[in-house]
C-alpha cells in the first residue's frame, strides 16, 4: 500500500486493518480515502485487487476518476459529492468502474465525510462493492436488445419527459444518449398517416389504464423507414391516476419484408396461374381474328375499309401484348437470351424514340466506353427501355431533361447489404433512365411495380409497363431499382449480370437467291383449333406451299407414316391426344432426321413443358402470328437447311 509511515495510509489502516482489507477484497469490495485538503486518493489492497491498478494510490481525485470511472458516470459522482458537502447524510453512487484490462463492471459506493472541529470537510472515505449481477443484467439486456432489435422507452406524464434506451437510439440510427428526445420529436418520427391513430390509441390506454400495442413506421436518421411493433403499459400512482406509460419497441422491418415477399410470391403465382390458364385459349382466339383480318386486308381495295381493318389488326396485336405483359410480370414469359451490347440497344432505340418525344424534352445519353456485354432477351430489353423512356416522357408534361446512362459496376458484399436487394456479388452492367419530372411520392413509390397500378388517367395506361420490366429483370437474374424525389425527378436503374465470355455470333442470313427455292415445298401443319388451322392452310397455300393438315399429333403421325416426304413440320405445342407437338417432332425426326420444325404455342412457356424434344435451333412462334412473321419463320428454317446442305 505504499509508505506505512504516511499519515493518510495510517488513517486507512486505522479505519480498515490489513486483515479486514484482505477480507473485503475476497468479498469483492475495496476501500478508498480522499484527502480533500491535499487532493490525494489512497486505496486499500482490495481496491488494487479489484482494479489491477496499484497506481491509484497517491493520485489526484480528477485524475483517478478519469482513469477509473466510465466517462458517462463521472458527473453522477461529482453530483453525489456536492450533495454530501451541502449537508446530505448519505453518499451513494452506482457507476461503472474500469479494470486495467479495459473492461467495465458495475459497482456501488457508500461513503462517509469526515469534517474537522470547525465543520470543514477533511476526508471522504468510501467502500466499493462489485455489483456483478448488475453487470450481467446490463450486458444481457444490451445483448437482448441487439439480437432481438429491441429497445425500451418511458414517458413521465407530469414532466412529459421521454426516455429511450440505447436500443432505440441504435434502431433509429442515432448515437446512443447523444440527445434527450422530446415527446413531440418522438411523434414526429411516425408516418403521417399513422400519427393520429396512434395518439388515439395511447389516449384511450391512459383513460382505460389498459395495455396497448400497435405497428407503425418510424423515420430513420438516414431518411429511410423502420417498421416497428410497440407494446406498452400504463403505470398508475397511489391516487389511481396514470403517472407514466412505458414499453418496448421492436424493429420488425425484416419481418415485414419477408411478409411482403411472401405476398408478392403468392401474387405472382396467382397472376401466373390465371394468365397461363387463359393465354393459350385467348391467343388462339386472337390468332383466328388476326388471320381473318389479314386475309380480308389482302382482298379489299377500299381505302376506308383498309384503314378500319388495319385498326382492328393493331387492336388484336395490343391484346396479345397485354397477355405477354402479364406473363412477363409473372416471370412466365419465354425469353431467348443472346449476347447484347447495351450501348447498341440504347443507340438503336434512341434513333427512333427521339422522334416520338416532344420538342420540350431534351434527350441525352452517357454511354460508358468498354461496356461489358450482357446476356438477355433482345426484344424484352428494348421493350423495358422503351417503357422507361415513355414513363419519363409522361412525367414531364411541361418538358425537361431525359438522360440515358450505361456503366460497368462491381457489386461486393457490402453493396449487397446497402441495396437491400437480392443481389449476388459480381460484375453488373447498369442501364439508368433519369427524368427531371414531377417525381414519385414516398407513399406510392413501393407500389409502382404492382400490376395494374397507375397514376395515369383511365385509358392512358394499363399499369403493366413497370411490372413487366420488373418481371423481365428478375427472370433475367437482374434487378431494377427506383429512386425519386418530388419536384426533382426519378431514376430507374436496371442491373444486368455481366458476361464473363463472349457468345458466338448468330448465323448469317441466307441470301435472297436461296430463298427463291423455297416455294413448292411440302409442309405438314398440325393444329387442333379448326379455325386457326383453316387460316394457316389458306395463307400457306396462297404463298405456293403444298400443305397437308391434321387436327392432332396422332393424326399427323398417321399421315407421315403413309407419306414421309415432307420438308417441314409446322405444329402446335399443346394438343389433344397422346402426341403433343414436341413429342411428335421427336418421333418424326427418327424417320426423317433433316425434317425442319417450326413450333407454335398459345404462350411461349408451353414449350418449356416438353423441352427435351426441342432442338436449340427450332423456331418457336407465339400466337397470334402475323402472316409476315409466319412466312419469315418458314424462310429462316429453310435457310438453315439450305446452308447446312451447302
Amino acid at each position: 500500500m505504499g509508505d506505512l509511515n504516511d499519515p493518510v495510509l495510517q488513517k486507512i489502516s486505522i479505519v480498515v486493518p490489513g486483515e479486514f482489507s484482505e477480507a473485503l477484497a475476497d468479498a469483492g469490495a475495496g476501500v478508498w480515502l480522499w484527502d480533500i485538503v491535499a487532493d490525494r486518493i489512497d486505496v486499500s489492497l482490495g481496491m488494487v485487487a479489484l482494479t489491477g491498478m496499484p497506481e491509484l494510490n497517491g493520485g489526484r481525485r480528477d485524475e483517478v476518476l478519469a482513469g477509473l470511472i466510465h466517462p458517462e458516470d463521472i458527473s453522477k459522482i461529482r453530483e453525489s459529492t456536492a450533495r454530501l458537502f451541502d449537508g446530505a447524510k448519505n453518499y451513494e453512487t452506482l457507476c461503472r468502474m474500469r479494470h486495467s484490462s479495459g473492461h467495465y463492471i458495475w459497482v456501488n459506493t457508500h461513503g462517509t465525510l469526515v469534517r474537522d472541529e470547525e465543520g470543514e470537510p477533511q476526508f471522504l472515505i468510501g467502500i466499493v462493492r462489485i455489483r456483478d449481477e448488475l453487470t450481467r443484467a446490463k450486458r444481457d439486456l444490451l445483448h437482448a436488445e441487439e439480437m432481438a432489435k429491441l429497445g425500451n422507452w418511458n414517458v413521465d406524464i407530469a414532466s412529459q419527459e421521454l426516455f429511450w434506451s440505447e436500443g432505440v437510439y441504435n434502431m433509429l440510427g442515432y448515437e446512443p444518449l447523444s440527445f434527450t428526445p422530446s415527446i413531440e420529436f418522438g411523434y414526429s418520427l411516425l408516418s403521417t398517416e399513422d400519427r393520429e391513430t396512434i395518439e388515439n390509441i395511447i389516449d384511450d390506454a391512459l383513460t382505460t389504464k389498459e395495455n396497448f400495442d400497435f405497428r407503425s413506421r418510424l423515420r430513420h436518421a438516414n431518411g429511410s423507414e423502420v417498421h416497428v411493433e410497440v407494446r406498452g403499459a400504463v403505470e398508475v400512482g397511489v391516487t389511481g391516476a396514470p403517472v407514466s406509460y412505458y414499453g418496448i419497441i421492436q424493429n420488425i422491418t425484416d419481418e415485414i419484408k419477408r411478409e411482403q415477399q411472401i405476398r408478392q410470391s403468392q401474387k405472382l403465382e396467382a397472376v401466373g396461374n390465371l394468365t397461363g390458364g387463359i393465354a393459350h385459349d385467348f391467343n388462339n382466339l386472337l390468332a383466328v381474328i388476326l388471320g381473318n383480318l389479314e386475309m380480308v386486308q389482302d382482298e379489299i381495295t377500299d381505302t376506308a375499309l383498309t384503314a378500319r381493318v388495319e385498326a382492328a389488326i393493331q387492336a388484336t396485336l395490343r391484346g396479345s401484348e397485354l397477355t405477354q405483359s402479364m406473363l412477363s410480370f409473372a416471370r412466365r414469359a419465354e425469353l431467348q437470351p443472346t449476347c447484347l451490347d447495351l450501348n447498341a440497344v440504347v443507340s438503336k432505340t434512341q434513333g427512333w424514340i427521339s422522334r416520338t418525344l416532344p420538342e420540350n424534352i431534351d434527350l441525352g445519353t452517357s454511354l460508358a466506353d468498354g461496356l461489358w456485354q450482357i446476356e438477355a432477351d433482345s426484344g424484352s430489353t428494348e421493350n423495358a427501355l422503351i417503357n422507361l423512356i415513355l414513363n419519363a416522357r409522361d412525367a414531364m408534361p411541361s418538358g425537361g431533361k431525359l438522360m440515358i446512362e450505361t456503366t460497368n459496376l462491381t457489386i461486393d458484399e457490402d453493396d449487397v447489404v446497402l441495396k437491400g436487394e437480392d443481389f449476388s456479388p459480381g460484375k453488373y452492367v447498369m442501364l439508368a433512365v433519369t427524368d427531371s419530372g414531377c417525381g414519385i411520392s414516398a407513399e406510392i413509390l413501393s407500389e409502382v411495380f404492382e400490376p395494374f397500378f397507375t397514376t395515369k388517367a383511365v385509358g392512358e395506361g394499363s399499369g403493366l409497363g413497370l411490372s413487366m420490366v420488373q418481371g423481365f429483370m428478375h427472370q433475367s437474374n437482374g434487378s431494377v431499382q427506383v429512386y425519386s424525389e418530388i419536384g426533382v425527378g426519378t431514376t430507374f436503374k436496371l442491373y444486368f449480370k455481366a458476361l464473363g465470355v463472349q457468345m458466338t455470333a448468330p448465323p448469317a442470313e441466307v441470301s435472297p437467291a436461296v430463298l427463291e427455292k423455297i416455294s413448292g415445298r411440302r409442309i405438314l401443319v398440325v393444329e387442333d383449333q379448326k379455325e386457326v388451322l383453316e387460316i394457316l392452310v389458306s395463307v400457306l397455300e396462297k404463298e405456293g406451299y403444298l400443305v397437308m393438315s391434321a387436327r392432332s399429333g396422332d393424326e399427323a403421325k398417321t399421315l407421315f407414316d403413309a407419306d414421309p416426304n415432307f420438308h417441314l413440320l409446322l405444329t402446335d405445342i399443346v394438343m389433344p391426344g397422346d402426341l403433343q407437338g414436341p413429342a411428335l417432332s421427336g418421333i418424326l425426326r427418327k424417320q426423317a432426321p433433316d425434317l425442319q420444325v417450326v413450333f407454335m404455342s398459345g404462350y411461349a412457356r408451353e414449350a418449356t413443358l416438353q423441352r427435351n424434344e426441342l432442338r436449340s435451333d427450332d423456331i418457336r412462334l407465339t400466337k397470334p402470328v402475323m402472316k409476315k412473321d409466319l412466312l419469315a419463320a418458314l424462310e429462316k428454317s429453310w435457310s438453315r437447311k439450305v446452308n447446312t446442305e451447302r
